[in-house]
């Protein structure tokens, strides 16, 4: 059971675009990949968060309204694993709303959060048992 709720995310994660797209018959890896300079250019030009100095994808400011958001919820679900799983389900919404901020790791979840919403982190982590946002989403 402990690992249901990360294969969970995975699986939505890829669903909701996560995973590389493959249409072009080769593998994903055949796909030149852009530079960050180029990312960051296109985010500008079409009015996208830009990453922050250390190439996060997550806007904090944004990622923490939605935690603040979910803080409340979590708390009254009253069990650990009920609000990871909460959390996990609502998180995987959060990004399909967001695909510009797909995150390169669940690491930069936890920069975001520990930069910007300390406290509501902490509450977050405290209503589903762990230490880091990166081992609630496994």
């Amino acid at each position: 059971m402990k690992y249901a709720v990360p294969v969970a995310l995975l699986l939505l994660l890829t669903a909701c675009g996560g995973g590389a797209s493959n249409t072009g018959g080769g593998s994903s890896s055949d796909a030149p990949r852009p530079d960050a300079s180029a990312s960051a250019s296109r985010s500008a030009a079409s009015g996208a968060p830009a990453q922050d100095r250390t190439g996060n994808p997550v806007d904090a400011a944004a990622f923490c309204a939605f935690l603040a958001e979910e803080q409340p919820k979590l708390k009254s679900v009253g069990s650990e694993v009920g609000a990871q799983a909460a959390l996990t389900i609502d998180l995987a919404g959060w990004i399909e709303e967001h695909p510009e901020q797909q995150p390169r790791t669940a690491a930069d979840f936890d920069d975001a959060a520990r930069r910007d919403c300390p406290d509501v982190r902490e509450s977050i982590l405290a209503a589903t048992g762990h230490d880091t946002l990166r081992e609630v989403l496994g």
